[in-house]
């Protein structure tokens, strides 16, 4: 629990100064627990035995107690910020599976589905996506741990989309008719800015994501059900405004949405130890899903590798990418399968070119990982274990051949696990982020010179690129949704 919210608790239920005088009596074993008066701040995240020690101080001198929402708030915001289950190599918030992924990609792959939006209704799934799964995981939330209060519901879902690096959001204003919502900090706002510059002032806002989030977390807080609440962006961080404004509506009529596919269909594996290299993928691994990645008090970021992550609903991903396929299927018949299919490989080429290119070049690679490699066919195997604490699946090299040949297993991969819980089989390889992440890695490793010294990846390079006559080209040659028993991807010169 954060001192905020003890102390807006305490400023309701009792008189002035409460707070003063149990820093006073508790003084020493806010001491021992590393806590200084000077030290203590609103955004100061209180330990379960301070917690304890207060509500006791509390029945001392007032014959008052905290409510269960509020002296079990720590725990519960502990068991929504998640458990990383090793048999699957998953992350998994109240039944909803989470995978890390940087605003290049989340930038990216938006603006290749925003591209089509002339022919093609985009910016409705992208916005009921997140909707949807908002909706399923705060709902599901609050039901389990019998919460009713509902500024405590608006304050668990402000934390947890901070928590996830989606940026900071204000509830405050939020009522069970709508309200205008105010973020100061927006991952999809500021990471847009970054990648490609201030938004046109006659486009809409960037933020679907957080619309939709927004108006499925308003569906939760106020026991609507799925679909009668409506989110519009009014102001939009990467067009120069100076906070992202949202308004979120009732309709009168409920929206047909659906049911989120939650984990899917996935698979339980162990992945074997590689035998012909010396990095510990295990030891990567478990270095990494221990880290505290999480947005900041300050702004709700996370500010790591070189990249700006998030803690993103993998069923986002899913959905964006298979609705956008399906809408292009429907509309052009197979030309829209291999037009859709082609940008949405890109889209992860861009990611891992990116997002693994930064990570290759952070300090936490130069610590944990560079120490390892003697070789170009180590840092594939480096960035290969990386991927394995990101969530996306068991990641394994089945045939390595330097600078001709990269053959991968993906065993329980997030892209499969959707597809099959939501279409079913497929008559063609559905695994995008993984095939263009897999070539990326062969052209970051070979086709650059960054095993050898930081090397500057900005668009200009990224051209230059594709006009290399060595560069990797990956395709899917195993599918689960086409009835394999795993993803499998080869990786060879075009």
């Amino acid at each position: 629990m954060y001192v905020h919210t003890l102390k807006d608790w305490l400023d309701q239920h009792t008189t002035p100064f409460v707070w003063q005088r149990i820093l006073i009596k508790l003084l020493p074993e806010f001491r021992q627990a590393g806590f200084y008066l000077h030290t203590i701040k609103d955004e100061t995240e209180l330990n379960p035995t301070l917690i304890q020690s207060i509500n006791k101080c509390l029945y001392e001198l007032y014959q008052i107690q905290l409510p269960n929402e509020i002296l079990y708030y720590h725990l519960m915001n502990q068991e929504l910020k998640g458990t990383f289950h090793k048999d699957r190599n998953a992350y998994i918030v109240q039944s909803e599976p989470m995978i890390f992924h940087c605003h290049h990609y989340n930038t990216y792959l938006q603006a290749v589905i925003e591209d089509t939006g002339d022919y093609l209704n985009v910016q409705e799934f992208l916005i009921s996506s997140a909707q949807e799964l908002a909706y399923a995981q705060l709902s599901g939330y609050y039901a389990q741990n019998k919460l009713q209060d509902v500024k405590m519901r608006k304050k668990i879902a402000e934390d947890f989309f901070a928590f996830c690096g989606f940026g900071k959001i204000d509830l405050s204003a939020l009522t069970n008719v709508g309200g205008k919502i105010i973020a100061k900090s927006d991952h999809y706002g500021i990471g847009w800015k970054s990648k490609f510059g201030t938004r046109p002032a006659e486009k809409s806002g960037v933020s679907y994501f957080t619309t939709g989030y927004l108006a499925g977390a308003t569906e939760a807080i106020f026991d609507f059900d799925l679909g009668f609440a409506q989110g519009t962006q009014l102001k939009c961080l990467a067009k120069g405004d100076s906070e992202s404004v949202f308004q979120i509506t009732l309709l009168a009529q409920q929206a047909g949405l659906s049911a989120s596919p939650q984990e899917g269909i996935y698979q339980t594996y162990t992945l074997p130890a590689p035998a012909d290299t010396p990095v510990d993928y295990a030891g990567i691994r478990e270095a990494l899903t221990g880290m505290p990645l999480e947005g900041t008090a300050t702004d709700g970021l996370i500010d790591a590798f070189g990249v700006l992550l998030t803690r993103m609903y993998s069923n986002y991903y899913t959905l964006i990418s298979y609705r956008f396929l399906k809408a292009f299927e429907q509309k052009m018949g197979d030309d829209g399968i291999f037009t859709a299919c082609q940008l949405l490989t890109e889209a992860g080429h861009v990611c891992a070119f990116n997002t693994f290119g930064g990570i290759m070049q952070s300090a936490e690679w130069n610590g944990l990982i560079r120490p390892m490699l003697k070789t170009k066919e180590d840092w594939v195997h480096g960035i290969v274990a990386v991927v394995n604490a990101l969530c996306w699946g068991f990641w394994e090299i089945v045939e390595l051949i330097p600078d001709q040949k990269l053959v991968l297993k993906v065993t329980s991969g997030y892209e499969s696990n959707a597809y099959l819980k939501i279409f079913g089989k497929s008559s063609y390889p559905i695994s995008f982020l993984a095939t263009g992440g897999t070539g990326g890695i062969m052209n970051l490793i070979y086709n650059t010179e960054i095993t050898q010294k930081p090397t500057s990846l900005d668009d200009s390079f990224y051209k230059a690129l594709y006009l290399n006559p060595r560069l990797f080209v990956s395709r899917q040659v195993e599918c689960r949704a086409m009835g394999a028993e795993f993803d499998l991807f080869e990786v060879t010169h075009k």
